[in-house]
């Protein structure tokens, strides 16, 4: 499974292609998104890939605490169709 990056949160990371992402630059990618990405981004990387690895990604705690908050929304769930719960 590869996802697309956006180069411009990755400033400081060499990009690996879709063959070299590893489940450790998922994890990563996933926390930088959170921690500075945007909507687009988000989007990009879809609400399910999110949902699974939140539990595992390395956030700042106040930045955990909103994403935990903010995806258990009853109206994120529904604009994402998100069907399952986070695990924080």
């Amino acid at each position: 499974m590869s996802i697309k990056i956006n180069p411009n949160l990755v400033w400081d990371y060499d990009i690996p292609t879709e063959d070299e992402q590893t489940e450790a630059f998922r994890k990563w990618y996933l926390a930088r998104v959170l921690s500075r990405g945007n909507a687009d981004d988000l989007r990009e990387v879809g609400i399910d890939l999110i949902y699974d690895y939140f539990p595992s990604l390395k956030l700042p705690a106040k930045i955990r605490n909103f994403w935990g908050w903010y995806f258990e929304l009853p109206e994120v769930k529904a604009q994402y169709g998100a069907t399952h719960t986070i695990s924080a």
